[in-house]
């Protein structure tokens, strides 16, 4: 009896779920990547240069509960901060995913991600706009603004949690959803549909008042925390009796 020449060993099953070397895609590559947060990184920076003769020698640069609480003379770093910090995160965003050890799995969720990149550039351009305001008219409300931002930017990561694949860079990692697919992917789901409501709970805290608005935020933001890492421990757990 002979064997097929055309017959394969039928790839090994992981028990955990994950896809199996063979079947994810390359790892991500630059040309991969999101081009719009550069374009909104630019017109920042464009118009940090057109303000700059026109802005006052000292504006706000912090805002603590109970309204602006640090100021800064114009300087070239005072004045193109944000652009910069924005500029920054982004190439770190863009290196962070060749560090993963999972970066073939995240190409799988290379979507959400390239949208994740594009929500945390855009909250840096708002934060940008809101203290440049402020920086001419000092009585601007920057924390609400900020507020309903980051409300917008839960929402934005919530949404995606729900569906992005196992990786080191993007959602809920501890160990247990790390070594486990099934647990990984129960545990975004759930930290996802938190996320949602975190954002939505953030966004009503811009119209509360201050300091219970950000103890209220801080609290949902802790508490999608302690409920993910409790929730996939037990699900590991309970997958997993021996370990």
């Amino acid at each position: 009896m002979t064997s097929d020449p055309e017959m394969k060993a039928p790839v090994p099953e992981d028990v955990s779920g994950a896809p199996q070397p063979d079947e994810l895609p390359t790892p991500p590559r630059l040309r991969d990547y999101t081009k719009l947060p550069l374009l909104v990184i630019a017109v920042m920076f464009v118009a940090a240069a057109v303000l700059y003769p026109s802005m006052p020698d000292k504006f706000p640069t912090h805002w603590g509960l109970s309204g602006p609480d640090a100021w800064s003379t114009k300087t070239f770093m005072s004045v193109f901060f944000e652009p910069i910090l924005a500029l920054g995160l982004y190439a770190l965003l863009v290196v962070v995913p060749f560090l993963d050890p999972k970066r073939r799995s995240l190409k799988l969720s290379f979507r959400a991600y390239n949208i994740l990149l594009d929500a945390i550039i855009g909250m840096q351009a708002v934060v940008f706009a809101a203290t440049t305001a402020a920086a001419y008219d000092n009585a601007f409300d920057v924390a609400k603004v900020i507020l309903v931002a980051v409300g917008l930017l839960f929402a934005v990561i919530g949404n995606f949690m729900t569906t992005v694949k196992q990786n080191w860079t993007f959602g809920m990692r501890v160990s247990w959803t790390l070594s486990d697919e099934v647990v990984w992917r129960k545990t975004n789901r759930l930290g996802g549909y938190l996320f949602v409501v975190a954002g939505a709970i953030t966004v009503l805290c811009a119209f509360l008042p201050s300091p219970a608005n950000i103890f209220i935020m801080l609290g949902a933001v802790f508490g999608i925390v302690i409920a993910t890492y409790v929730y996939s421990y037990l699900l590991f757990r309970s997958r997993h009796p021996e370990a």
